[in-house]
C-alpha cells in the first residue's frame, strides 16, 4: 500500500494512498496544486485538492505523477508498475456456440455496446468526487468464483479477460452501492450482461453490478454507500445466480476487491 505525504512545503503537499499496480486506483489530495498529470493525461481535481487515478489490468513501467502548485514549484513522483500475473485458462472441444455468440445477436450486441458507451461518455465529464464517501462491498457473504484480470482460451481462441469479479450468491440476494454516486445506466435484457446498472462515482470512476434479477434504481438517481439498488441473478449471459462487479477508472480497467484496502 503507497501512503506517501511531503511535508517539505507547508502550503504545498501531497498525499497518496494506494497501491502503483495494475488493475489498482490510488485516491490522491494535492494542497495548493492548481494542476496535476498522469503521464499526459491531466487528472480532474476537486475544490478540497482530491484526485484519483488508477492502472488498467495490463499497465506496467515507468508512470509519471507531475504536481504544479500555485507559487510555480513541481513535484514529480515516478510509480513503477510490474507486471501482474493472472489465471489463464484453456479450454477445448467446446461447441462453436460456447465459443462465439450465433450471428443473429451481433447487430443487437453491437447496438447494446453504443448504448453503454454513450453512459460511459457521461461519466467522463463528472468532475465532483461522490468517491470521498468511501468504499463498501456490493453483497454481503457470497463466494468469489471468477477473479479479476483471468481469461480463458476456447478453443485456442483467446476471449477478453474477465474485467471484474464474480461473486456468487442465490438470486434475491440485495445489491448495494458500493460508494456514493449517480447512476448512469439502469438497463435490462442485455445480451451478455441481462439486468445492470451502471454507476458514475465522479472524476472518472465508475462501477458496474450486472445479472440482476432486479433493479431498484433509476437513471439520473443519486445514489448512496450501502444502498440498495438491485438483487442477484442470472440473467443475460449467465450460468447460475451471481454478481458480477467490475470497475472503471475511465478506460482503465480496475481490481474491484482493492478498492476496499482504501483507507482516506
Amino acid at each position: 500500500m503507497l501512503c506517501l505525504t511531503n511535508a517539505q512545503d507547508v502550503k504545498n503537499k501531497l498525499e497518496l494512498i494506494g497501491e502503483a499496480a495494475p488493475g489498482k486506483l490510488i485516491v490522491g489530495k494535492a494542497t495548493n496544486a492548481t494542476s496535476i498529470f498522469l503521464n499526459d493525461i491531466k487528472l480532474k481535481k476537486d475544490n478540497d485538492d482530491f484526485f484519483i487515478f488508477g492502472f488498467d489490468r495490463d499497465d506496467i513501467g515507468k508512470q509519471t505523477l507531475r504536481i504544479y502548485y500555485a507559487d510555480g514549484k513541481q513535484e514529480v513522483k515516478e510509480l513503477n508498475l510490474k507486471k501482474r500475473e493472472y489465471n489463464i485458462q484453456k479450454i477445448n472441444d467446446l461447441q462453436q456456440k460456447y465459443v462465439n455468440p450465433p450471428k443473429d445477436t451481433l447487430d443487437r450486441i453491437e447496438r447494446e455496446s453504443k448504448i453503454v458507451a454513450e453512459a460511459r461518455k457521461t461519466i467522463e465529464e463528472t468532475d465532483v468526487p461522490y468517491y470521498l464517501s468511501g468504499f463498501q462491498m456490493p453483497v454481503e457473504g457470497g463466494r468469489i468464483s471468477g477473479e479479476f484480470g483471468g481469461q480463458r482460451i476456447l478453443n485456442g481462441e483467446a476471449k477478453s479477460p474477465h474485467n471484474g469479479i464474480d461473486i456468487a450468491l442465490p438470486t434475491g440476494t440485495p445489491v448495494f452501492a458500493m460508494a456514493d454516486g449517480v447512476v448512469a445506466l439502469r438497463a435490462d435484457t442485455f445480451y451478455y450482461n441481462g439486468n445492470f446498472i451502471l454507476i458514475d462515482h465522479g472524476q472518472g470512476l465508475s462501477s458496474m453490478y450486472v445479472h440482476l434479477s432486479k433493479i431498484v434504481v433509476e437513471n439520473g438517481q443519486k445514489v448512496f454507500i450501502g444502498q440498495k439498488i438491485g438483487e442477484v441473478g442470472s440473467t443475460g449471459r449467465s450460468t447460475g445466480p451471481h454478481l458480477h462487479w467490475g470497475v472503471q477508472w475511465y478506460k482503465k480497467r480496475i481490481d474491484p476487491l482493492s478498492l476496499i484496502e482504501l483507507n482516506f
